[in-house]
């Protein structure tokens, strides 16, 4: 499967990498299965909050190019990793080991289900929070509308069932001592929100009357996700990325992407790349963009992980080129 096969086109792109040195965390780098979307999406919000790069990677073994961008943010600094997921539904044994042999220490967060790892991800690195994203992780077009809060409220989100909240997420919620819980999805049942009030948590259900037809304009100051309005948005963004988050499929028509889900790093990039007449050599954007080529290289790999960006190798360099087309909506 291909690595472009998980596609979070829209927010999820907002992993901005500073280095990796500078994270004021208990790690420099995470790392995923990059065909599972699923500890991307847990991953993502927590790596956008502190600065630190989320990357995807095959499950069985590393090439000598994800080995060369691992020594990169080593020699940058970088020397704590954290794995995402179990030696045998994500990242093998022998992908860890590679990882150490690259000199970094490797922690590894997993449980017997991805339930389980949501919630011991929340409870040991979010540590508190006073609110939580709730979605069913086994319904994939909750994915686009929990990851867009999440990143706005830079909380965690945890997963649970349509009926009842499982043990994990309710020790979760708990643990983290949070308050609101904004739960996603209309297939969540009554029985999970009367659970949420015998916890006494407030809680916001989001996207379970959404007209996919109405257009929200995004205010200037950002999205209050207090406010209807703004769920509604964000249940927008991920009904315009549903198709592509599910399956990816080879199309004459591109899909249509806001380019203000894109981080200021990634827009210089695609702008420039949109430039040029929407494909260049990789090797020409570090003096289109005044990014120095690492900076170049990471945000070009990210962006095609989310299949923003398609690469072909040429020569001793790639062809890149843009695979969504760009609504430019403020």
């Amino acid at each position: 499967m291909k690595r472009s096969a998980i596609v979070l086109v829209m927010l999820f792109l907002c992993v901005s990498c500073a280095s990796a040195g500078a994270s004021p965390t208990e790690h420099d780098l995470i790392i995923v299965r990059d065909d599972i979307p699923i500890e991307y999406v847990i991953g993502l919000p927590f790596a956008s909050a502190h600065n630190i790069p989320l990357l995807q990677v095959p499950g069985d073994a590393l090439d000598a190019n994800e080995q060369k961008q691992l020594a990169g943010y080593y020699q940058n600094g970088a020397r704590r990793v954290l794995i995402l997921g179990g030696v045998d539904t994500a990242i093998s044994d022998a992908v860890e080991e590679t990882i150490r042999e690259i000199g970094y220490e490797v922690e590894r967060k997993s449980g017997l289900a991805r339930e389980n790892t949501a919630a011991l991800f929340a409870i040991e690195t979010w540590k508190e929070s006073p609110q939580a994203v709730v979605l069913n992780g086994s319904v994939e077009e909750s994915y686009l509308v929990g990851l867009q809060a999440a990143m706005q409220l830079s909380c965690p989100i945890l997963l649970t069932n349509d009926t009842t909240l499982t043990y994990d997420t309710s020790r979760a919620l708990e643990s983290l001592g949070c308050e609101t819980a904004y739960v996603i999805g209309s297939t969540i049942e009554q029985g999970v929100f009367d659970e949420l009030d015998a916890m006494g948590i407030k809680y916001v259900h989001i996207g379970e009357d959404i007209d996919p037809h109405e257009v929200i304009e995004r205010p200037d100051d950002g999205l209050d996700l207090l406010s209807p309005a703004s769920f509604i948005f964000g249940a927008i963004i991920g009904i315009v990325g549903m198709y592509a988050l599910l399956r990816y499929r080879s199309t004459r028509q591109m899909p249509e992407v806001p380019l203000f889900v894109l981080t200021e790093d990634e827009r210089t990039v695609v702008n420039a790349i949109v430039r040029a007449g929407g494909e260049l050599r990789q090797d020409e954007l570090p003096k289109l963009t005044n990014y120095s080529r690492p900076k170049v290289s990471r945000i070009v790999n990210d962006l095609e992980g989310k299949q923003i960006l398609m690469r072909e190798k040429k020569g001793k360099t790639y062809k890149v080129s843009i695979a969504k087309k760009f609504i430019n909506r403020k």
